[in-house]
């Protein structure tokens, strides 16, 4: 590649009837000024592409260093869901647990309840058999009562003259005695 210090040194033979100097110099310096613009460009861009090559390697190291991170938070995302997935299974068994033994508790409770009951039913039929019983007892001792007085009542004469003289009694124990010894 040619360069602008090699067009600044670069010298020509002269000849008899060649170009004209001034023009060829003149040339030259153009060529040379040109030269030297693109060659500070051409620095330019290779100290930019410099920095953005360093640029790039650094955000490839971060690139790197994301991905690192964002595997690792991945990995502690899924190991924070197991963990909360073991947690609630805990939970969910030891609620399972306690509404197990809550069931069987209340199962149980119900069952002496029941018995507790069937007992008393038990017992209170048992109180109305006998609260029957008392009154028929009571319902036949009345009606015997009553069979008696209306056989009293039957006995009696209809008239007092028709009443056997017989001496009266005076006293309450002697009327009771006497309804007693009929």
């Amino acid at each position: 590649m040619i360069t602008a210090k090699d067009v600044r040194n670069k010298r020509f033979e002269k000849a008899a009837f060649g170009y004209k100097q001034e023009e060829i110099d003149e040339f030259l310096s153009q060529l040379e000024a040109e030269l030297d613009e693109m060659e500070r460009e051409r620095a330019e861009a290779n100290n930019k592409i410099q920095i953005l090559a360093d640029k790039v390697r650094e955000y490839m190291k971060d690139e790197d260093a994301l991905k690192d991170a964002l595997l690792g938070a991945q990995k502690q995302g899924h190991q924070v869901i197991a963990e909360a997935q073991e947690k609630a299974d805990a939970i969910i068994a030891e609620a399972q647990e306690k509404a197990d033994a809550l069931e069987d508790e209340a199962v149980r409770q119900h069952a002496e309840a029941m018995e507790k009951n069937r007992e008393e039913i038990a017992k209170e039929k048992e109180a109305l058999i006998e609260a029957q019983q008392q009154v028929a007892d009571f319902k036949k001792s009345l009606f015997d009562m009553y069979k008696s007085h209306l056989e009293l009542i039957s006995s009696m004469p209809e008239t007092f003259e028709d009443a056997a003289p017989a001496s009266e009694p005076e006293t309450a124990e002697e009327i009771a005695a006497a309804i007693a010894a009929e």
